[in-house]
């Protein structure tokens, strides 16, 4: 029996070892997409909003993109009037939106005729400015500004995602 032990140990000893050994290098190649993913970039976009007869107008002061990632996504206005921002792709199917309070629509809390009570109006400013931060999406290829207001969508502007800078 000792001697049949001696080759079954040996035997056990080889493969166990044979299973350790380091396998080709190409074996554990990851594998490479053939596509690369486009770094993530932000859109700064400033713009100034001015009440006209006919509407409101919009003038794009900045709109700039940059490399980098969002580190908070801005809240959503909560408000009836407010400009929403959105990313469409080639097709012009929304990718993504942001909603950002009216620069020229303000409501103010005051203190009422009697003294006692607190009341709220709106005041509406001939001009104003806002600034959007946010998460360009990868196939956006289309910016559209619109204004909703008193229940009415009004499109502002649209011009196309900036090159990176």
């Amino acid at each position: 029996m000792k001697q049949l032990s001696k080759p079954l140990l040996l035997l056990g000893l080889l493969t166990g070892v044979a299973g350790c050994t380091r396998r080709p290098a190409a074996a554990y190649q990851p594998l490479v997409a053939t596509a690369t993913l486009a770094a993530p970039q932000l859109l700064f976009l400033s713009c100034r909003m001015t009440a006209a007869t006919t509407g409101s107008r919009l003038e794009v002061l900045q709109a700039r993109a940059v490399p980098g990632d969002l580190k908070t996504p801005e809240a959503d206005a909560d408000t009836p009037d407010f400009v929403r921002v959105s990313q469409l792709d080639n097709r012009g199917q929304a990718l993504a939106q942001l909603r950002v309070a009216h620069p020229l629509r303000h409501s103010v809390e005051h203190v009422g005729d009697d003294h006692r009570t607190f009341q709220r109006s709106e005041v509406k400013l001939p001009s104003g400015e806002f600034f959007v931060r946010l998460a360009l999406r990868p196939t956006a290829a289309t910016i559209r500004v619109e204004e909703v207001a008193d229940g009415n969508t009004t499109l502002l502007t649209e011009f196309p995602v900036p090159p990176k800078s």
